[in-house]
């Protein structure tokens, strides 16, 4: 990214897709929020002049992760 350039503009349900994947990562609740100036964000704190569009709380079963499922756990090297 150029310096002074914009980032690119996100739609509503990338960001919704974000702030799911956030929240179930991470473990803790994010919001889809639209700012003052019509972008749409994944955050975790909203600002005050912000409409909240979605709350995402995180999911209350535990996922490991495909790299940690039975089997597929690599072995240390041995030193």
């Amino acid at each position: 990214m150029l310096y002074g350039a914009l980032p690119p503009v996100m739609t509503e349900e990338r960001a919704c897709y974000y702030a799911k994947a956030l929240a179930h990562s991470m473990g803790i609740t994010f919001y889809l929020v639209r700012s003052r100036e019509g972008r749409f964000l994944a955050v975790q704190i909203p600002s005050d002049d912000c409409e909240i569009r979605a709350t995402v709380m995180p999911s209350d079963r535990v996922d490991d992760g495909a790299q940690f499922r039975h089997g597929q756990i690599p072995e240390a090297a041995e030193v």
